[in-house]
């Protein structure tokens, strides 16, 4: 054998263990590799039905993130309807209060005037006491006929009294003091001066009239007045007309109400102010109305 076949024969030998090697090493790193692409197709497939999961919360979260704002849309329009209720609620409210707040000022412009009247009404009731104590010595002579008078008035003061008190509860003492002071001085011969006719808180008792004698009664003569009919309160039968002392207007007066040429009611004078006068409603045929002309000769 030659030198140069046993270097080829090593040289084979030799290539042969390399190259087994290479195979070895070759088959270990593919097991290794295929192993390796095994795991990753696990976390590929896993990532997947992750991104698959999370794909569908993110839709279903979505669709409940849209649910949810149709509701709060639905919610901000009902909310908004019921603020603009609110205001127009508000508006009213003050609105209202306004008018409230208009009428307590002219509830104590009245407060007020009825206290200055009711104070001057006292100050001539009592003089008028005063005067009929005075007259009383003179008088006892005539004690039955002027309690029949005193019975008559004692009557009128309680019908005049119920119906003021219809009006406006205030008013009743201060009509009563009024008349019965007229009806006396005018039976003494005397003229009253008449305050205006105001609402006044009740501040005394009407008190029976002294016994005394009867005095003749004051002469009249018979005038024609004529004037309009200012307001009417059906309900309590009542109505005010645009004449009063100023004119001659006196109480127990009587006005007719004419519309045209038809008749409407009576008025009887209860209580006179100098630019008006008010009174009860009597034969009323048609309803009266403000405006319709009232004469004391039909």
């Amino acid at each position: 054998m030659s030198t140069l076949t046993k270097v080829l024969i090593v040289l084979s030998s030799v290539f042969s263990i390399f190259l087994c090697g290479i195979v070895l090493t070759y088959v270990a790193h593919t097991a290794n590799q295929r192993k390796l692409a095994q795991d990753a197709s696990a976390q590929l497939t896993k990532a997947r039905q992750e991104r698959t999961a999370a794909q569908q919360e993110l839709e279903d979260a979505n669709k409940k993130a849209e649910n949810e704002k149709t509701q709060f849309n639905a919610q901000i329009v009902e909310l908004g309807d019921r603020v603009k209720k609110l205001e127009g609620d508000l508006s009213n409210a003050e609105r209202e209060k306004a008018q409230l707040l208009l009428k307590v000022t002219n509830m104590t412009t009245t407060v007020e005037t009825v206290y200055a009247g009711a104070q001057q009404q006292t100050a001539l009731f009592e003089a008028a006491q005063k005067e009929v104590q005075n007259l009383r010595t003179d008088q006892t002579a005539r004690k039955k006929d002027l309690d029949e008078t005193n019975q008559a008035l004692t009557e009128r003061m309680a019908i005049n009294t119920e119906l003021q008190e219809k009006v406006r509860r205030l008013t009743e003492e201060n009509q009563g003091l009024q008349t019965q002071l007229n009806q006396y001085l005018q039976q003494y011969g005397r003229m009253a001066t008449r305050p205006q006719t105001t609402v006044i808180p009740r501040t005394t008792t009407v008190q029976p009239m002294p016994t005394a004698g009867p005095v003749p009664a004051p002469q009249t003569k018979v005038i024609g007045l004529n004037g309009r009919v200012t307001e009417v309160d059906l309900k309590n039968r009542m109505a005010a007309i645009s004449i009063g002392s100023a004119q001659g207007v006196q109480q127990n007066m009587k006005f007719y109400v004419v519309r045209g040429d038809r008749f409407v009611a009576n008025i009887n004078i209860l209580y006179v102010s100098p630019d008006k006068a008010v009174g009860s409603l009597d034969l009323v045929q048609t309803e009266p109305q403000a405006g319709d002309a009232v004469t004391t000769n039909l």
